[in-house]
């Protein structure tokens, strides 16, 4: 049965997002998305006058894959995979997963390999080819959300597909003021941190890079950073739970990383 809410996204995905045109190769990387949805991707990449070349990716197999690695392979996945994505014009990434936290047993050390060796790859497609980003909503998601899996559903296509155009006009204010200012001072609880945006840039994401989207991005004059940030959201990264995340900062470094039972880890992840 077709989902007409998966041809609405697929489009935005080609059109606004990345502007396919005639000729493109577009590398397509789906992890643990349904089959129905990559179709209508191809379906929509091909009606555009491009090519799609897709890699599929599951949560099990990705993760004894990393259990196991060699640098010896990684560089071999370097050499095949950098060739490649220099041969593209586009790349749209598909991310979902049935357990957030399957890579939780890949050890660190195997994880940091891996990102150091494949990091060429990703430069590559950051820097020159148009690429988009989606997260696909999963049960796990809704979990976490506190939902039920058809009204987190529900959420996430409404957001996905929204007017994007018009969030970009809605943003123009406040891109407006935080190009104006140069210190920044946010207080919270657990939270009393300073710094400069001066000169450092901001961007509008609006659906260009990431969807879902809506935000204003900038950072910090790396060594203005001052004082001491609490997280009380918790998150999960490479498969490791983190909660009650705190840092502090001196001089644009940080001096200081607390995640309860999970600091040497989050130690482990800054100093890599």
């Amino acid at each position: 049965m077709k989902e007409p809410r998966y041809r609405k996204l697929a489009d935005l995905l080609t059109g606004y997002s990345t502007a396919l045109k005639k000729g493109d190769r577009v590398w397509i990387d789906a992890a643990e998305i349904p089959d129905d949805f990559v179709v209508e991707l191809i379906r929509s990449v091909r009606a555009r006058g491009a090519d799609p070349f897709v890699h599929l990716h599951a949560g099990q197999v990705s993760r004894e894959l990393g259990r196991g690695v060699t640098e010896k392979a990684l560089r071999f996945s370097l050499r095949h995979d950098l060739r490649k994505m220099k041969e593209m014009q586009a790349y749209l990434a598909l991310r979902g997963s049935q357990n957030a936290f399957e890579s939780s047993d890949v050890p660190a050390e195997k994880q940091k390999l891996a990102g150091k060796i494949l990091r060429p790859i990703s430069d590559q497609r950051i820097n020159h080819t148009r690429w988009v980003v989606l997260r696909w909503p999963t049960p796990a998601m809704a979990q976490a959300a506190g939902m039920s899996t058809e009204s987190f559903e529900d959420l996430f296509f409404r957001v996905c597909t929204l007017d994007y155009r018009k969030l970009a006009r809605a943003t123009r204010p406040l891109v407006q003021r935080m190009r104006r200012t140069d210190r920044v001072h946010i207080t919270g609880p657990g939270t009393d941190l300073r710094f400069s945006i001066q000169g450092i840039g901001v961007v509008p994401c609006v659906g260009e890079r990431n969807i879902p989207d809506g935000e204003v991005f900038t950072a910090p004059v790396k060594e203005s950073v001052e004082g001491q940030v609490t997280f009380n959201a918790p998150a999960v990264y490479r498969g490791i739970p983190f909660d009650n995340v705190r840092l502090k900062f001196s001089k644009g470094k940080i001096v200081e990383a607390k995640a309860g039972d999970k600091s040497r880890q989050l130690e482990q992840i800054f100093d890599s």
